[in-house]
C-alpha cells in the first residue's frame, strides 16, 4: 500500500502527535517532504524523537527514507492527476508545450531536491577538495553530464578530469589511488563498464561516488557516497521530460558549494580561467 493511502487511512495507533503529523504530511505535501526534521517539529510543536518514532511506526528506518517514499507517491499522484493536462498534442500551440514542459520539470526538480541527501553532497565537496584528482565516468548521455562536471569543476582549480570511453574508463581506473575520487554519472546504476571500472577503483581504496537514481543497482554496492536525483521518462503520448535536468541541478549544486568551501581561491581562479579563455579571442 502507498504511504499516500496509508496516512489518509492509518492503520498504526496514531498518538496525539502522529495525528498531528498525519495532517501535516497530507496538508504540505512535497513542501513537508523537502523541510528538516527541525522543521517539522518546530511546526507540529513536537520533538524530534517524535519525528522520527512516527516515521518508524510506517515501517521505514529514517525520516529521510519516509520523506523519500512519500515524495514518490506525490510524484506519482501527480502524474496520475495531471496525465491528460501534460499530454502532447500535435496541434497545440507552442507555449502550451512549453507550460507543460515547465510543469514536468518542476516535478522533477522538487523530487530530487526531497530525494538528493544534502549531506552526502556536503561530503563529496569536502572529499572532492581534499583529493590528489578527481575523475568522473559515463557513457552515453551520461558522458555529456560528466564531461560539464568536470569542465565547470576544473575553472575553480580543482583537479578534475572526465572519461566516456570504456577502454579509457578501464585505463584510468587502473591508475587511481586513495587520493583520488571517481564519480559515477548513471541513471540505472547498471552500466557494464562502469560497474567493472567502480569495482577496480574501489579496490585501490579511492572515494567512489554515484549519481544515480537507483539504491539498489550493482554501481550502489561499491558507493562510498551516493547523490540521488528524481527520474521522469515520458514519450510524446504523456508529455515529456528525463532526468538530464536533475543531474545539471545536482552538479550546479556542488559546484557551488565548492565555491563556498573553498571560497576567495576559488573565485580568484574561475577569474584566471576566464580571463585565460577570453584571450583565446584577443587578437593583440
Amino acid at each position: 500500500m502507498s504511504i499516500l493511502r496509508r496516512l489518509s487511512n492509518p492503520q498504526i495507533k496514531a498518538s496525539k502527535s502522529d495525528n498531528k503529523l498525519i495532517h501535516y504530511f497530507l496538508a504540505n505535501g512535497l513542501k513537508a517532504c523537502s523541510s528538516s526534521i527541525s522543521e517539522i517539529s518546530a511546526d507540529c510543536d513536537i520533538s524530534h524523537a517524535t519525528v522520527t518514532r512516527f516515521a518508524r511506526k510506517f515501517g521505514f528506518e529514517t525520516l529521510k527514507d519516509f520523506k523519500i517514499a512519500l515524495a514518490q507517491d506525490l510524484g506519482a499522484q501527480d502524474n496520475d492527476n495531471h496525465g491528460k493536462r501534460t499530454a502532447i498534442n500535435l496541434k497545440e500551440s507552442c507555449e502550451t508545450t512549453a507550460q507543460k514542459l515547465l510543469q514536468l520539470n518542476q516535478t522533477l526538480l522538487s523530487q530530487t531536491a526531497v530525494e538528493i541527501g544534502f549531506e552526502s553532497v556536503t561530503k563529496l565537496t569536502r572529499e572532492i577538495v581534499g583529493a590528489r584528482h578527481v575523475f568522473f565516468f559515463g557513457i552515453g548521455s551520461s558522458g555529456y553530464l560528466a564531461r560539464d562536471a568536470a569542465r565547470k569543476i576544473a575553472r575553480i582549480g580543482i583537479d578534475a578530469r572526465c572519461y566516456t570511453d570504456s577502454h579509457e574508463i578501464m585505463t584510468h581506473s587502473t591508475m587511481i589511488t586513495n587520493q583520488d575520487v571517481a564519480i559515477y554519472i548513471s541513471n540505472s546504476g547498471q552500466t557494464h563498464e562502469l560497474v567493472k571500472s567502480a569495482a577496480l577503483c574501489s579496490k585501490k581504496g579511492a572515494m567512489i561516488c554515484a549519481i544515480t537514481a537507483e539504491t539498489t543497482s550493482p554501481l550502489y554496492s561499491f558507493t562510498d557516497i551516493t547523490v540521488l536525483h528524481a527520474v521522469h521518462d515520458y514519450d510524446l503520448a504523456q508529455g515529456y521530460a528525463d532526468s538530464r535536468l536533475s543531474v545539471f541541478f545536482i552538479i550546479d549544486l556542488i559546484y557551488i558549494e565548492l565555491i563556498k568551501l573553498i571560497g576567495e581561491k576559488a573565485i580568484k581562479q574561475k577569474q584566471e580561467t576566464q580571463e585565460a579563455i577570453d584571450s583565446l579571442s584577443n587578437n593583440d
